[in-house]
């Protein structure tokens, strides 16, 4: 799971303890572009598809694995969601909101700090989608 990636068990459950979480069906919004944002998502079961309605209709920029977080970049930003997302199925995602993620950092920053980090690769992955670049065949060698 990304966002849990090297991640202590104990960590783990201290996350699934502060966060809440939430139930979707197929076809319903997790959120919407121009919301506040107040909290990120950690898909648990299930994927969802992050997207833009435009002019031209529809564009979906990432469909999330489970393990993936989303709606991290525009919390940390402090902006209004650039984007929805709708779930693709029955989907199961832990909400987390600031004020849990805040707290996470002062139980335990070593552990935070690894689970910023995933949380920042995620948001990475998630930027090279909005520029068009794919995921697939994309490994790092040395």
């Amino acid at each position: 799971m990304s966002a849990f990636g090297a991640l202590p068990d104990t960590f783990i459950e201290k996350v699934l303890q502060f966060g809440e979480l939430v139930h979707l069906e197929k076809g319903e919004l997790l959120f919407r572009k121009g919301e506040r944002p107040e909290s990120f998502f950690i898909v648990l079961s299930g994927d969802i598809t992050i997207y833009d309605d435009t002019d031209a209709g529809r564009h979906n920029i990432r469909t999330t694995d489970i393990g993936e977080s989303l709606g991290f970049p525009a919390m940390i930003a402090l902006r209004p969601r650039m984007f929805s997302s709708v779930a693709n199925c029955d989907c199961l995602v832990l909400r987390i909101t600031s004020q849990h993620f805040a707290e996470l950092y002062e139980w335990n920053l070593p552990q935070f700090a690894i689970f910023y980090m995933n949380l920042s690769r995620d948001m990475s992955r998630f930027l090279r989608n909005c520029a068009g670049v794919s995921d697939e065949n994309d490994a790092v060698s040395d």
